[in-house]
């Protein structure tokens, strides 16, 4: 108890001393203008500094925060561009001049995902489905004309039997003529195709176009194949003609699946026959 009043005793004059220099600092400072807006001054600073640091935290994390919803964002549309980027190049494309007023033929875009031209039984695969409305025994076209029929489906994915496949018979018309024959691959040259049957007194000359005949629901009219660039006779009174093909099968990319509308009503009747 000694010790306590001892030690009460030394540090008397010290509190005695800190609580007037309180009572005068605060009558000064509240009696003076002049000093009283100094203090505010300064606490307003001291405070605003605080603030604007802890304003910059907040604003580090809100940034990270934006940064992650602006990658999650990025890869949506990614994946949202990878979905559309081929169905805008199709849509780009359409301008490939097919003559469709009748509204009988739909479009359906693709793009080749495996392509060969080495084989005598030539396929591609695209990445369309059944799911996407793909069904076997449709035509497929490029920008540039005629590419193949459609052999097997699944959900997302069609095998096709390309025009280069020695197995495939697409009916082809002389375009100048009107005179209409059937074109296939002999399995030799990737960029050339055959026409037979054209008869042999039908004036064809090199440089002529020879496009689809139109005489099946697998491929409408005037759907461009190629060139002529020889021809002879065969068989005695018909036509044997190179043509160079306009679809450059060593570098497709994107084709069109085609869709005949009346297909099914056009079968029925020739079963009918």
């Amino acid at each position: 108890m000694n010790n306590l009043y001892v030690i009460l005793k030394r540090l008397y004059i010290h509190v005695v001393f800190l609580v007037l220099l309180g009572a005068s600092l605060s009558l000064y400072f509240n009696t003076t203008y002049y000093q009283k807006s100094k203090v505010g001054a300064l606490t307003k600073s001291i405070s605003g500094f605080w603030h604007r640091q802890a304003s910059k935290v907040t604003s580090l994390f809100d940034l990270r925060r934006s940064n992650i919803l602006l990658l999650m964002e990025n890869v949506e549309l990614r994946n949202d561009i990878e979905r559309y980027k081929t169905k805008m190049q199709m849509l780009q494309d359409s301008l490939m001049k097919i003559d469709d007023t009748a509204g009988i033929f739909r479009y359906i875009p693709a793009r080749v995902i495996d392509n060969s031209i080495n084989s005598r039984h030539n396929y591609i695969m695209l990445d369309a489905g059944t799911t996407d409305g793909v069904y076997k025994g449709m035509g497929v076209i490029c920008r540039n004309g005629v590419v193949g029929i459609v052999s097997a489906t699944s959900n997302h994915f069609a095998s096709v039997i390309s025009l280069l496949n020695i197995d495939v018979k697409v009916s082809a018309m002389h375009k100048k003529s009107g005179a209409f024959g059937a074109i296939s691959w002999d399995g030799m040259d990737y960029r050339r195709v055959v026409l037979d049957e054209i008869p042999l007194h039908i004036n064809v000359a090199q440089g002529d176009t020879i496009v689809t005949s139109g005489f099946s629901t697998i491929f409408p009219k005037d759907i461009p194949i190629g060139r002529v660039v020889d021809f002879y006779i065969k068989d005695g009174s018909f036509l044997s003609i190179s043509v160079e093909l306009f679809a450059d099968f060593k570098t497709l990319d994107y084709v069109y699946l085609v869709n005949s509308r009346v297909k099914d009503e056009i079968e029925r009747l020739q079963t009918a026959k």
